[in-house]
């Protein structure tokens, strides 16, 4: 069975807001010679293979087990048999597998408008509380529900308030039973999408060349919207905004993804890991043989003889990478800020000269993850 891929096309996504024309990658001192490595020219079947044969089905198994657990680790927590910590780390947990499997966002993951479905923010508190008035008793009832009041986001909302509640007894039945149903929803979603993308794992790219083509040129701006998904949406906005509003001198926190600032850090890494693994091969690993594993970009542009401009590429992604590792959940604002301009460079490099080597033409597409 096969599938269509969606062509890049215009949207509002956040690739817009990417500025042109930027200053190049600048270094403190001039970069040592490329090493001379081995390396396979990989067709962009092959590419693809590594993308849809050997990385997203693992997470996407991975992640349906996390959800799963989720569903089971709700109703216990509302029978009194399991703390309220034990389900926020599950949840926690499952919004990693989840991350980790939706950056960038490609595939099934496009076309079945998952990052809507279940991980839409900003989460709205009044919309929620409608939604739970409403006492939807299964997932076709959710079906009715607002994407604010379900997902990720409203989960996470639930699990403050049931934080600040005085009474230490299990919620009230009907909030149990919404959560139940919002940890279904998740659940079913990744359901769907192991199902779909081991359907995609057989698909012989070779046989179609223009979705190939397409299929390629999806990944390659799809890893740069995510990139820019977490450093601007995910980082940078919400600071920037929390303190052009002046809500910062009012002790107000800022409004990430992520209601406390451990589940952010979590899922920035999370997000960072993801991108980096498709980006850069692990130091001292050389290229993998074609269709036998993932190929990051930085062997894409090895096996293309782009030596110099593939270490390149590994520096930038290293100082991200360092940048990451340095966070704790004290981190300051301006730590961050530092963080997101090594991400910003990154960007740049990737705009001038990572995808022209690529020979793929940066676009616009609908498959920002909403």
């Amino acid at each position: 069975m096969t599938h269509p891929f969606p062509h890049p096309r215009r949207h509002h996504g956040v690739l817009l807001a990417i500025g042109l024309g930027l200053s190049g990658l600048a270094t403190a001192q001039e970069a040592a010679p490329a090493p001379v490595v081995a390396a396979p020219y990989y067709s962009a079947g092959q590419a693809l293979q590594g993308v849809y044969t050997h990385w997203l089905p693992p997470l996407a198994q991975a992640f349906q087990a996390q959800a799963d657990r989720l569903v089971d680790t709700t109703g216990r927590f509302c029978q009194g048999q399991v703390p309220l910590a034990t389900l926020r780390t599950q949840w926690q947990d499952t919004l990693v597998g989840w991350e980790r499997l939706a950056t960038p966002a490609v595939g099934p993951l496009v076309t079945r408008r998952s990052q809507r479905q279940i991980d839409f923010w900003p989460t709205r508190p009044d919309l929620l509380r409608r939604s739970m008035d409403k006492a939807p008793s299964t997932l076709a009832d959710m079906d009715r529900v607002g994407t604010p009041a379900k997902g990720f986001p409203a989960f996470e909302l639930l699990l403050k308030q049931w934080a600040g509640s005085r009474n230490a007894t299990p919620p009230a039945a009907a909030d149990c039973r919404y959560a139940g149903l919002v940890a279904q929803g998740i659940a079913a979603e990744a359901q769907a999408l192991h199902s779909e993308l081991g359907e995609w794992a057989h698909k012989e790219w070779d046989d179609e060349p223009e979705q190939t083509t397409a299929a390629l040129a999806e990944w390659v701006n799809q890893w740069l919207a995510g990139l820019e998904r977490l450093r601007w949406a995910h980082i940078e906005k919400p600071i920037t905004s929390h303190q052009t509003t002046g809500n910062a001198a009012k002790g107000t926190p800022v409004p990430y993804a992520r209601l406390d600032r451990e589940s952010a850090m979590r899922d920035w890494r999370a997000q960072w890991q993801s991108l980096q693994a498709q980006g850069r091969l692990p130091p001292g690993t050389p290229p993998p043989a074609a269709g036998q594993a993932l190929v990051p970009m930085e062997a894409l542009l090895m096996g293309r003889g782009q030596l110099a401009l593939a270490q390149k590429w590994g520096q930038a992604l290293d100082q991200v990478t360092a940048g990451m590792d340095k966070l704790t959940p004290g981190s300051s604002e301006r730590e961050l800020l530092a963080l997101t301009k090594s991400m910003k460079a990154v960007t740049v490099l990737f705009q001038n000269e990572i995808a022209a080597a690529l020979d793929v033409p940066l676009g616009f597409s609908d498959a920002d993850g909403d």
